[in-house]
Parts: structure tokens; sequence; C-alpha cells
């Protein structure tokens, strides 16, 4: 392709300037992009993944995921068997927005030092129909009884098709280590509570997926808390802190404190979630710092906070 560029040259000419204009014409390059040379010098946007449940059956959760006024979206939504509005013969997988793409699934959330998870994570929807009901300006009502839960049990084969697919996304995204893997309620404790205590987050453990604790640490510090002093609640703040959770950590058993233990319970203790900071819960703590965290116990077991 041909284009013509026009050059202005001043020349000094017996002691005045004299305008000349030149004429040229020059081959102007097309545009080619290669990707021949790749650099290793990067990182996947994406460090966390997050689980939630829909609270509504397929059709109302494909409704609430993908029409505009609903606002709120994931990466993925799985199915479960003997849905009546899910007309299909098999469960399918089905994504809603790219990875590569910002879904709105976490809301105003923390994990790590890092806020506002949908900028940085992925998130998938299992249908099922458990619930929480809050009323938290019911002052009749203190902060460990001003809430309703209901969980319904999940679908085998949608747990299957969800650890495959977690699996492809754990390929892609090397960055979702496994403390990374978490629920909705673990990054906002206060006022969500999926995918709740009948989740499997053993069964995906075992399938190389989460994080998990050895039964053997737990008891030795179960054993532990139990002969000694426990740690006091500032110290299982740090902990939490530590492991990842949002927690402020001011030295008293408050009403975040609770969200929180309770939110680690529902994962990590899914028969006890009363949000008591008690021997059992403590221990399960300390044997997952133990095992994801070494750094921060010195060789007693005792956390290393600042």
């Amino acid at each position: 392709m041909k284009k013509l560029i026009i050059l202005s040259l001043l020349l000094s000419v017996t002691g005045y300037a004299e305008e000349k204009r030149l004429s040229l014409s020059i081959d102007v390059p097309e545009y080619k992009q290669s990707n021949k040379h790749n650099s290793l010098n990067y990182n996947s946007r994406v460090r966390f993944l997050v689980i939630h449940y829909t609270s509504s059956n397929w059709q109302r959760s494909l409704e609430l995921l993908t029409l505009p006024e609903h606002k709120v979206s994931s990466h993925y939504l799985i199915p479960e068997s003997f849905d009546e509005t899910y007309s299909e013969q098999d469960l399918v997988v089905y994504q809603l927005v790219s990875e590569n793409d910002r879904a709105w699934h976490a809301g105003k959330s923390q994990w790590e030092d890092r806020e506002n998870i949908n900028d940085q994570s992925i998130g998938i929807e299992l249908v099922n129909n458990s619930a929480c009901y809050y009323q938290d300006d019911n002052e009749t009502l203190d902060f460990t009884d001003d809430y309703l839960c209901s969980f319904k049990d999940y679908d085998p084969k949608q747990i299957q098709l969800l650890i495959e697919l977690v699996r492809q996304i754990l390929e892609r995204h090397l960055e979702i280590t496994p403390t990374r893997v978490i629920g909705h309620s673990d990054i906002q404790p206060a006022v969500k509570s999926d995918p709740g205590p009948k989740f499997p987050w053993q069964i995906l453990h075992q399938h190389g997926i989460g994080a998990w604790y050895d039964h053997e640490t737990v008891n030795k510090y179960w054993l532990k808390f139990t002969d000694t002093n426990m740690p006091s609640v500032a110290q299982v703040q740090c902990g939490l802190k530590s492991y990842g959770y949002g927690i402020e950590q001011t030295g008293e058993y408050d009403e975040q404190t609770y969200d929180f233990i309770r939110a680690f319970q529902i994962h990590f203790q899914p028969w006890q979630t009363d949000g008591r900071t008690d021997s059992k819960t403590v221990a399960t703590l300390w044997a997952l710092l133990e095992k994801y965290f070494p750094n921060i116990l010195d060789a007693e077991g005792r956390l290393q906070c600042l």
C-alpha cells in the first residue's frame, strides 16, 4: 500500500530561509502480529476458586445467573439430578462466563490479603435448594441466633462433574493452591453459609482438590490443648488470619469472630457449626496451619503472631 508523505525543508539561500516542499511516496507495511516468541514471565490473574450453592432449582438458578436485572453470575453452573425443571437427559457442566472475564459471584469479600475476590477468582454454582435466612436487625436475637438454615444433600453425580471440572481448572490456573479452593462462606462469613456443611470438602481433597487436615495432627494438638492452656482468642484470630480468613485481630470473642469460626467449622468441622472456639476446633485449625503454613509455628507448635 502506498502513502504520500509531505516533507517540509527549510533551506538557507543567500541569507534568507526559503521553504521547499518535497513529495515522497513510501511503502507502509501491512499490520501483522506473531505469537512466535512467548515469555515465561507471567502468571494467571486467577488465584481463587469459590464454590456456591444456588438455593434454587435449575430454571430459577439459570435465570438468576444470566438475566441482567439480577446482576449476579458465575463462570460455571452445574445442575443436579431429579430436578423437574431440568429437561436434559444427562447432567452437563454449563459455562456461563469465560474464565478470562470477571463474573459477579463473590460480592464484598476477602481472602488472604486480597479483597474483591471477583477480580481474581473463578466461581462455580451448584444447583441445590439449601438456604439460610438472616435477621440482622432483630434486636431480640444475638449474633449466635439471628439466622435459620436448611441444608440439603448434594447429588453424587453433580459432585463427580464438579471434581472433573475443578481438575481442569487447576491445570489451567496454577495459582489456585489447596488453601485457595474455598466456599462462599469463607470469604463472606457474616452473610453467607454456602456451600454449607453438607458439601463434601474431604471427598474433593481425596481427588487432589483443596485443603484438608491430617487426623493424627488434629489429635496431637487436641491432646496438647486439653492438657495445657488453649490458645487465646487473639491467637485463634491470628491463626484464622494466617490461614486466609479476613478476620480483624481484636483479641475479643466478638460477632465477627463467631462468624469466622462458624465459617471455618462449616468447611472443616461440618458436624459442629456453633461458632465456639473449643479445643477440637482450634486443634483442627492448628493442624491445617502445620500442614500448609508450617513456618508460622515454632517447634513447640506455638503460633508466631505479629
